[in-house]
């Protein structure tokens, strides 16, 4: 049985750990844009446009694009998840309500510099061991 979590301070110093291994800064990561009916009529064709030649000018070789239907985030769409390319979909940190603007501040913050975009969070499911 794990251990259970004693304090405030304990629980903090946890998230941090879990947030820094779902950046991957050394790991090959995955973006996935949820491109279903819902995400299409918001604008995720632009936003997956819009980071898929983010990545490709800034020369991230360690990052996947890819389309992928829906979160159950609807009402925050578009979506967008950044995960490990080892982990399963939905296990990752979920950006929403990503627009232009948005979807370039995940490729040159998230991406380039492993900041996490914490106004734009709408989702955070990572397995912890």
């Amino acid at each position: 049985m794990a251990d259970r979590i004693q304090s405030w301070d304990a629980l903090k110093e946890l998230r941090k750990k879990v947030q820094a291994e779902a950046i991957g800064k050394d790991e090959d990561l995955v973006v996935a844009v949820g491109m279903a009916t819902c995400g299409a009529a918001a604008g995720a064709n632009e936003v997956y446009d819009i980071i898929r030649d983010g990545v490709e000018k800034s020369g991230l070789k360690h990052v996947s694009v890819m389309s992928t239907g829906c979160y159950g985030n609807c009402y925050a769409e578009p979506v967008v998840e950044v995960r490990q390319a080892n982990m399963p979909a939905g296990s990752g940190i979920r950006y929403g309500y990503v627009d232009a603007a948005r979807a370039k501040d995940i490729v040159e913050r998230h991406l380039q510099k492993g900041d996490l975009l914490e106004d734009a969070i709408v989702g955070q499911e990572v397995q912890i061991p």
